[in-house]
């Protein structure tokens, strides 16, 4: 086993949390490359937390066979919204129930605006066995769903209790740590004020952990783990180069739909 999916340090009887994909905010004057963290839960069945997409599906195979998995031992696939980046494999996951929530089922969409082709993507679900979901419901003996709206219209978290732990996967209702700091995601595609509720909903819980969207696990403290984040790039001459991402002034939320 390797990954930095290394166990996080949270054991109790048979459940284990390891992080398939790692999660970042990497923006740039292109757009973003959409690292969306991917998240597994071995309580008594295996529940996957969101994707990813296809610019990582070799990546997240690659991780799941290094723990000795494949797709079909996933049970349960988590969607915590729709947009794409944490969405698009579902598709490999053949044999698992796909849990999302009712409003983004109804009115989410891939981009986080009109486009062309979140209704097919709808009409995929259809025909998969999706259930939609609204807050409180199991998902597993020792989770259940958070409904935490706001980023979109219908956003969902999942809150494990794990011992006398409390772990939210919280998706982008809070992406990365600053979020949780200044109590708004760096983006938001439905309503501002609910997305506010829906952080401090999260608080409110009191997580020992949060394991977000786009960062490593944290909680009010700090961080649980460090990630390392290099990009590569490509010189004229063929060679290669790589950028690591350091600290300047943080952007100001984005807010659509306004």
């Amino acid at each position: 086993m390797n990954i930095s999916a290394r166990i996080i340090n949270i054991m109790v009887i048979l459940m284990k949390l390891i992080r398939i994909l790692k999660g970042a905010g990497i923006f740039g004057n292109y757009g973003t490359m959409g690292a969306a963290s991917v998240t597994l839960i071995q309580d008594d069945k295996n529940i996957l937390v969101d994707t990813g997409h296809f610019g990582n599906r070799d990546l997240l195979l690659k991780n799941l066979a290094e723990n000795d998995l494949s797709t079909s031992d996933i049970d349960t696939v988590f969607l915590t919204h729709m947009n794409w980046d944490h969405c698009l494999n579902v598709d490999i996951f053949k044999n698992a129930e796909i849990i999302i929530g009712k409003d983004e089922y109804e009115l989410g969409t891939l981009t986080g605006s009109n486009d062309g082709i979140t209704e097919k993507f709808k009409e995929y679900l259809k025909n998969r066995n999706t259930t939609s979901v609204s807050g409180g419901e199991k998902i597993s003996s020792n989770s259940s769903v958070i409904y935490t709206p706001g980023h979109t219209h219908g956003h969902i978290s999942l809150l494990l209790k794990n011992g006398n732990s409390k772990i939210v996967f919280s998706g982008d209702a809070i992406p990365n740590r600053r979020a949780l700091i200044r109590g708004v995601p760096d983006l938001i595609f439905y309503n501002l004020e609910k997305a506010k509720e829906s952080i401090i909903k999260i608080k409110n819980i009191h997580p020992d952990i949060i394991f977000p969207g786009h960062d490593p696990p944290f909680n009010e403290n700090g961080y649980i783990e460090n990630d390392k984040v290099t990009i590569f790039m490509r010189n004229e001459d063929e060679t290669d180069f790589s950028v690591s991402i350091g600290k300047d002034i943080a952007s100001k939320p984005v807010i659509y739909n306004e």
